[in-house]
């Protein structure tokens, strides 16, 4: 048996949730014992080494600072910041440590530049690890991975299943491998790009292109970088449009990356993905030239594959279309992307600066004779082939790179060689070997265009069109073909269709209402009714207050004495009363009648077009009828038909953010069969004509006619009608309100 009360339960209860809590305050705080930061070969590793797990650790770049990174550390306990040695090459700059009244840390690290960056933690260690912006060739593939796979060789497996999933706050891809897979990630710049290696693994499908649009995330791509017998790497690509966090995580038999990663710390990656962290600097490493520096960035084989050989894939929401993203065909801007250095020099000679130069970037130098001049200047951060340009450009110096050689000569001397090879080009395109080459247009006409590319074309060069196949024939050195092939393959683009829906209601209320009264009185005095009056003269008298005929006037209703003294009845009326007064001897008679009417109605007419056009071309549409209007002139009739309906006349523009932007015009036109003249009905018109822009699939009101019409309409005896009370026998009235809105509505929707 119980011994003891169950009302004690639930104090008892509570009793034990607050000493919970208390002893939970109590606990002390995390601490962290250690902050080191450790470069590697593409990536640099801030360690926080702790008592406990720091499992909520939240990173974001700072609006004002773009290169602050502020890591929130949540309440734990943090030593001072390490120290950092002054060095320009490092990405991480400087570490300082705040602290807020609440026991609140955070880490804010300053970098070189803003890097792509995931966070990871296990039980007592917590990682940041920023994903270095590589700029040269020999760091793509840290040589600690290269003897990994020459030790573990391992057979190519196929990866033929790879998702792409948009979360809203992140892009989530995904990788069946179907074994532990072996990857490896860095960054690359201009443009700004994460590359994720998968290794051992074979991508037999198309390459894949997938547009995204947010987040910070452009697109990502998929294909094969390298195929056996060399080593098998698949690739991932994710171009960016800012440095982003992302998180990986590697499973056993699949691979999983996000961008933006998840807010909080991931647990620690897999073994197969990282490395052994080792407290050393990596070698320096040494920039090769343009050709190569290019050749090293390609993300996948075939930077940008054949359009038909590319998969293309689309994920909701739907991202902004390519055709509306600019084309690239040809680009003469200069791009400095050399290694970033801070030089310092005053008074040195040329010659000693750019030998200086070259053999830290790992170039040959070859002078020319006329070469001199000094250098006095002072660079922050400046990328090494920029600061080649300023310091030549200052002493009226150019320079060339042929391989891996820096030729440094007068500007005079280069452009006298530069003309010189022009005029070569120009001879072996007067005298080079002509090759004609045929294209079939698929959207565009083949007329439209040709004067888009006369102008592109040599003076030995022919372009002809075939409007019966669509076709254009050019004929022309190889070099202006290729050129003229990517303009044809910018114009002979698919244009965008628009459905434009259009909605025009109308709405009629209408109030009538009359008042009306009609009375007459006759009376007589006379001795023959024995009613004479008491004098002499006059003894008779004979009132008539009938004169109104009302046969006469067809107004109101009839009465006993055939007509009335006031005939006020209502201009139109649906109901009536008549009353009528006499003596015994009939020699007073008084009637009256009342007329009134009140109506109201409501009318509403809606009508809708609908009607699918091209981007920038214009749709029409019309519904009605044609009122044939006949003209004489010279003894010759001429008749021409006159539109009376709806028409619709519009011009779709799609925007490059999914706006469309619409030239209307817009007729409501109606025959007035109530009103003809000469038999021909009036034309009644409503139109509209303006430019809007619209959002796809959105609808908005372009115009709006309201109109309200009021009529009071009184008849009256004069002055009678103005005696108070008795007034009102002798007037009618009639009051009429007509209220009439048109509102035009109009919806454009981008056909997918």
């Amino acid at each position: 048996m119980n011994r003891y009360p169950k009302w004690l339960a639930l104090p008892a209860a509570g009793l034990l949730l607050v000493l919970a809590g208390w002893s939970l305050q109590e606990q002390p705080l995390a601490t962290i014992a250690k902050i080191s930061v450790v470069p590697a070969s593409s990536a640099t590793r801030v360690i926080l080494e702790s008592s406990g797990p720091l499992t909520n650790l939240r990173a974001a770049y700072s609006k004002e600072s773009p290169s602050v990174l502020a890591v929130d550390l949540g309440k734990v306990q943090v030593p001072a910041a390490p120290a950092l040695p002054n060095d320009p090459a490092r990405l991480v700059k400087d570490i300082q440590v705040r602290t807020s009244p609440d026991l609140r840390a955070s880490l804010l690290l300053t970098l070189r530049e803003p890097v792509p960056f995931q966070v990871y933690a296990d039980a007592n260690k917590a990682v940041i690890e920023l994903t270095e912006i590589l700029r040269s060739s020999d760091r793509l593939v840290p040589a600690d991975l290269e003897e990994t796979l020459k030790r573990s060789p391992r057979t190519a497996v196929p990866l033929n299943d790879v998702s792409i999933a948009d979360r809203g706050d992140r892009v989530d891809v995904v990788a069946r491998t179907g074994q532990a897979p072996i990857i490896h990630i860095f960054a690359l710049a201009e443009p700004l790009r994460l590359v994720l290696d998968i290794y051992d693994t074979v991508y037999n499908l198309p390459t894949k292109t997938v547009a995204i649009g947010k987040l910070g995330l452009d697109k990502v791509r998929i294909g094969q970088y390298q195929t056996p017998p060399a080593q098998a790497v698949a690739r991932l690509v994710f171009d960016l449009k800012e440095a982003v966090r992302y998180a990986v995580s590697n499973g056993p038999k699949e691979l999983k990356i996000s961008v933006p990663g998840e807010t909080g710390a991931q647990p620690a990656p897999a073994a197969a993905e990282v490395k052994e962290v080792k407290e050393e600097a990596p070698p320096p490493a040494k920039v090769k030239p343009e050709e190569m520096k290019e050749a090293a960035a390609a993300p996948v084989k075939g930077v940008e594959p054949p359009v038909e050989a590319q998969q293309e894939v689309k994920i909701e929401p739907p991202a902004k279309d390519d055709k509306q993203k600019t084309l690239t065909i040809h680009d003469a801007e200069q791009k400095y992307s050399g290694e970033m250095i801070s030089p310092r020099f005053k008074d040195a000679d040329l010659r000693d600066v750019v030998l200086w130069l070259g053999e830290r970037v790992g170039l040959n130098v070859l002078f020319d004779p006329e070469v001199r001049g000094t250098v006095t200047c002072s660079f922050l951060d400046v990328p090494w082939d920029q600061f080649l340009d300023m310091i030549l450009k200052n002493n009226k110096q150019g320079r060339t790179l042929e391989g891996n050689v820096l030729r440094i000569a007068p500007l005079g001397v280069l452009a006298e060689e530069e003309k010189a090879q022009q005029n070569l080009r120009d001879a072996k395109e007067q005298a080079g070997p002509l090759m004609t080459k045929s294209f079939t247009l698929s959207y565009a006409r083949a007329r439209d265009i040709l004067e888009l590319m006369k102008n592109k074309k040599s003076a030995r060069g022919e372009i002809v069109t075939d409007e019966r196949t669509n076709m254009i024939i050019i004929t022309d050195v190889k070099e202006k073909i290729d050129l003229l092939e990517n303009l044809i393959n910018a114009l002979d683009a698919q244009t965008q269709q628009v459905q434009i829906e259009t909605r025009i209601v109308e709405a009629t209320a209408t109030f009538v209402r009359n008042l009306g009264i009609q009375w007459g009185a006759k009376g007589i005095a006379d001795p023959f009714y024995g009613n004479q009056t008491s004098l002499q003269f006059p003894n008779k008298i004979a009132i008539d207050g009938a004169m109104i005929p009302q046969g006469i006037t067809t107004r109101g209703i009839g009465g006993p004495l055939g007509g009335y003294a006031v005939n006020l009845p209502a201009a139109a009326f649906n109901s009536a009363i008549g009353v009528s007064f006499a003596n015994v001897l009939d020699t007073f008679r008084l009637d009256m009648a009342l007329t009134a009417l009140e109506t109201s109605g409501e009318g509403k007419i809606v009508s809708t077009q609908r009607v699918a056009a091209y981007n920038n071309k214009e749709a029409y549409i019309n519904q009605g009828r044609q009122i044939p209007v006949q003209t004489q002139a010279n003894f010759t009739v001429t008749t021409q038909y006159v539109n009376a309906g709806l028409e619709l006349r519009a011009t779709p523009q799609i925007t490059a953010d999914g706006t469309v932007i619409l030239d209307i015009n817009i007729q409501n036109n109606a025959a007035d069969f109530a009103n003809l003249v000469n038999g021909i009905p009036p034309i009644t018109t409503q139109s509209a004509k303006t430019v809007v822009g619209v959002p796809d699939g959105g609808t908005t009101v372009i115009g709006g006619i309201y109109r309200q019409e009021d009529a009071i309409t009184r008849e009256r005896v004069p002055f009678l009608h103005q005696i108070p009370i008795i007034g009102a026998l002798f007037k009618s009235s009639s009051k009429t309100t007509q209220n009439r809105e048109l509102l035009i509505f109009i919806t454009p929707r981008i056909l997918k």
